[in-house]
């Protein structure tokens, strides 16, 4: 047995049977953050999902509706705030994306997972302004110029960035299939592929658009970019919500799944325009008496 089928096999008991501590040394490499980390924000989960006799391989009916009850729940008992539930569910979507990538599952099993908004007490989404400077920073690069066009022009998500492949467009039409539809690229988006397509072999290019094996590769580059643009560092969601407050989107544009689609986008448009307005608009701080 070669090392990728070990990992493979080992990742397949350590998911079925809810092991974190089996699983963790297999995806460590490829998570966002640093394994003890990872471990202290999944533990009750597996905990829980062990409790319940929960196989991760083959999730059950209510899976959804599971995760996140079980994902609500802090060590001592109390409720975990939004962010730390998305980013529990965000984890998990990454080491299910990775068993994709290892053959142990046909359909990535947190697709379509409502996940609650995102807590927006920080700074406020870039300006369109500011971000017409980032794209303009990074035409010199022309892999990760591609990646913010397409967040930008199509709400992309990371995950599907990393997984986009030479084989999934076809540059004469400018179609693109998604996991849940086929996009008809913008001109910016379009050009912004072409370029790189060149450098990747023309017609011949095959394999992986991108060069980020992982999320943290993508987050390193986009800092950098930020950074010479003079604008503030904003990671890809902020990007892809800044995306939704600007651009009108159809379903197909932006990748939502014909089933339910106009429902979920009309909501994550809401809540990009909503929370910019909020954050450029706040509410005055009532008198102390």
């Amino acid at each position: 047995m070669d090392s990728l089928d070990e990992r493979a096999s080992k990742m397949r008991e350590a998911l079925a049977l809810a092991r974190l501590d089996d699983l963790l040394p297999h995806v460590r490499d490829q998570l966002p953050v640093p394994p003890g980390m990872a471990f202290t924000l999944l533990s009750l989960i597996f905990r829980q999902a062990a409790a319940d006799g929960v196989d991760f391989l083959s999730p059950r009916e209510d899976f959804h509706a599971w995760l996140l009850q079980a994902a609500r729940l802090n060590h001592r008992g109390s409720p975990a705030k939004p962010n730390t539930v998305r980013l529990r569910l965000s984890l998990l979507s990454n080491i299910y994306t990775q068993a994709l990538q290892a053959g142990l599952l046909d359909h990535h099993p947190l697709d379509g997972l409502q996940r609650p908004p995102n807590e927006r007490a920080g700074a406020p989404l870039l300006s369109r302004e500011q971000i017409t400077a980032l794209h303009r920073a990074t035409r010199n690069d022309p892999a990760l110029h591609a990646a913010l066009v397409l967040i930008d022009e199509h709400a992309y998500r990371v995950r599907e960035l990393l997984q986009l492949q030479w084989d999934d467009f076809d540059l004469g039409t400018g179609a693109v299939l998604r996991p849940h539809t086929v996009t008809r690229l913008s001109d910016p988006a379009l050009h912004a592929l072409q370029t790189l397509q060149q450098q990747a072999g023309g017609m011949f290019a095959r394999g992986r658009v991108l060069p980020y094996n992982i999320e943290r590769d993508l987050r390193a580059a986009l800092h950098s970019a930020c950074r010479k643009a003079e604008v503030p560092y904003a990671p890809p969601g902020d990007l892809r919500r800044a995306s939704l407050r600007d651009h009108v989107h159809s379903t197909h544009s932006a990748g939502f799944s014909a089933q339910g689609g106009n429902t979920n986008l009309e909501r994550a448009t809401r809540l990009a325009r909503g929370v910019a307005t909020a954050l450029e608009h706040p509410s005055p701080l009532p008198l102390k008496r």
